[in-house]
């Protein structure tokens, strides 16, 4: 079945549920149940990594009939993860999960699994990592890729920002090792001057890449690579749309993940998070502009990761901090 047909059995047969709204900081504590201090970090041995083009099948992939309910499935345990800012699954191997930390930290991404244990450290070697803020997976001549986004200025006074592509990699049973993995750059400026932008993410079916500001007050701006992507050439980004958050609480968007087969996106600010959606037949960008849809998230320290499940039946997100919970909201079964 195609990617594209998927998507719309996907929308046609299946509503995600409304959301409630999350637990404030009076109703819980700012700490995940069953956090643990930090550890000693497994050795790290340096080996050449494999990679794979396979995917989870299109065919069970859908969306929830009713609202996910997050919990804490887990607990980051390295201490090396103290910033995440980035969250994506693995579409070769569920319950694997790709996650980077923010600025400060060297080029490299980590795997980890469903109990926050460190299964991986991938490094970018001759690349200097600015600000990564987001990440996420789509297609891409070898199959499925990581998108890495070097987004972040939160002074809006860099000259240019970068979008790093590596294949997605085969993530070991064994102890944790390092790998160094192939690369490609995107860089990109946009079309009226600097901004700071947080969230990224990829198209599912086409490989159009977006990125998302982060703004104080205002509309979130959405822009989108030209295609074909062109390594080491500097691509001008096209506006295509404003996402209308509500005007009041937290609008500081701080991820985003389109969901694999359906024309569905997440949107994740500190303390909530929000899906847009169209209807059947509708452009698929107006995606951009539909009205969003509050969805159930738990209460974080800083929460600035989301991503959906590789099957998009349900998503996770965890907090930057050290020794963090990882949340799950799945499907109700």
């Amino acid at each position: 079945m195609s990617l594209r047909l998927t998507a719309r059995l996907c929308s046609a047969l299946l509503l995600l549920g409304c959301s409630a709204d999350p637990p404030s900081p009076s109703d819980a504590g700012t700490t995940d149940a069953g956090i643990v201090p930090d550890t000693v970090d497994v050795p790290m041995v340096t080996v050449d990594v494999p990679m794979v083009a396979n995917d989870v099948p299109m065919e069970s992939c859908g969306v929830c009939a009713t609202p996910a309910e997050p919990e804490t499935v887990g607990v980051v345990s390295s201490s090396d993860l103290d910033e995440i800012s980035g969250i994506t699954e693995s579409r070769a191997q569920p319950g694997v999960y790709f996650v980077h930390n923010d600025s400060g930290d060297t080029a490299r991404f980590f795997a980890i699994d469903g109990t926050g244990a460190l299964r991986g450290t991938y490094v970018l070697d001759g690349v200097t990592a600015v600000d990564w803020e987001d990440s996420a997976l789509g297609p891409c001549p070898t199959g499925q890729c990581l998108y890495l986004g070097d987004i972040g200025d939160n002074g809006e006074s860099r000259s240019g920002y970068v979008v790093y592509r590596v294949a997605q990699p085969v993530v070991g049973d064994g102890p944790a090792t390092r790998h160094t993995v192939t690369w490609e750059r995107f860089a990109f400026v946009y079309p009226d001057g600097a901004h700071n932008a947080e969230a990224l993410a990829v198209r599912p079916d086409t490989g159009d890449v977006y990125v998302l500001t982060k703004v104080n007050a205002g509309a979130t701006e959405v822009y989108r690579f030209p295609l074909p992507l062109r390594a080491e050439a500097t691509a001008t980004l096209v506006r295509v749309g404003a996402l209308a958050l509500p005007g009041t609480g937290d609008q500081l968007v701080t991820g985003a993940d389109l969901h694999p087969c359906a024309p569905r996106l997440l949107v994740r600010t500190y303390t909530r998070l929000w899906e847009f959606s169209t209807g059947e037949g509708a452009p698929w960008e107006d995606l951009f502009r539909a009205t969003p849809v509050r969805q159930l998230v738990s209460n974080e320290t800083q929460g600035e990761s989301v991503g959906w499940h590789a099957d998009g039946r349900g998503y996770v997100t965890i907090s930057e901090g050290r020794a963090q919970g990882l949340h799950d909201a799945r499907c109700p079964r």
